[in-house]
């Protein structure tokens, strides 16, 4: 674990603030954790303790690096207390854009001036969130994914003000704690990851709306085949796999069946 003289502050306790927390701590930062909801905070501590073992078990960590990262972590009753000091911030709070704009009000007028204000939002645009506030070039997404502490990758896109800098020095602060930054070029809806996700979940229940499977043989044929294979090749790496010519002519079938009148008597287009 590298060790750090540097402090960090999530801002929302709940699933994923506890995991950032951990990732941070584990990173060598000294985390400050904050929750509108009192007593959340020393919550969160115990549950990142517990996630900790979950890596001593995969053999990341060993059983007496726990200590020295959970002593790493700690909870704050105040939120301008929670980022006195803090090099970066990411907000954790709930996917509701009211809510996310009165926590970064008060993070633009208490966080240091040059600190990173970063929104771990998987839908809400963040130019919309920035907009609040003062400095908004240094407002950026940073969308951890669920587990934060056993998935690498962490969502980086700048809203309309967002600074180069800003980007630049997110990408380094996660690169230097072992996380995997993929930077979106813009900001849009659901941003990359849930729309990948939602995608395939849209296409899986109308399949079960249809009656051509149930829930239950959806999961076990995605977890048999497609899950087995992404992981190491990716979605783009399994196409040049089976044929970029097989897959062209997969995709004008389905469009022709799905997209044209034909679709009426499932015959399909010629040309």
């Amino acid at each position: 674990m590298r060790v750090r003289n540097e402090q960090a502050a999530v801002v929302g306790a709940g699933r994923m603030g506890h995991g950032i927390a951990l990732e941070l701590a584990r990173g060598g930062y000294r985390v400050a954790i904050f929750d509108a909801k009192t007593g959340r905070a020393s919550t969160a501590i115990t549950e990142a303790e517990r996630d900790a073992s979950d890596l001593v078990e995969a053999g990341v960590i060993g059983q007496g690096d726990i200590p020295k990262i959970i002593q790493r972590l700690s909870a704050e009753a105040d939120l301008k207390t929670a980022v006195t000091g803090a090099r970066v911030v990411f907000e954790a709070v709930a996917e509701d854009l009211e809510i996310k704009r009165e926590v970064f009000v008060q993070l633009d007028q208490s966080a240091p001036v040059d600190a990173l204000l970063l929104s771990n939002t998987s839908s809400i645009g963040i130019s919309d969130i920035a907009a609040v506030c003062r400095q908004p070039e240094r407002v950026a997404l940073a969308h951890w994914i669920l587990p934060p502490h056993l998935l690498p990758v962490v969502e980086v896109a700048p809203g309309r003000c967002t600074s180069e800098g800003t980007i630049t020095a997110v990408c380094d602060l996660l690169e230097g704690i072992g996380k995997w930054p993929i930077v979106l070029k813009q900001e849009l809806p659901g941003y990359l990851i849930n729309r990948l996700q939602f995608a395939m979940l849209r296409e899986a229940m109308d399949l079960v709306d249809r009656g051509v499977a149930s829930a239950e043989e959806i999961d076990r044929a995605i977890c048999g085949s497609i899950s087995r294979r992404v992981p190491t090749m990716g979605i783009f790496g399994q196409a040049d796999a089976a044929g970029l010519d097989v897959y062209h002519q997969i995709f004008r079938y389905l469009a022709c069946l799905l997209y044209t009148s034909d679709a009426a008597d499932d015959t399909p287009c010629v040309d």
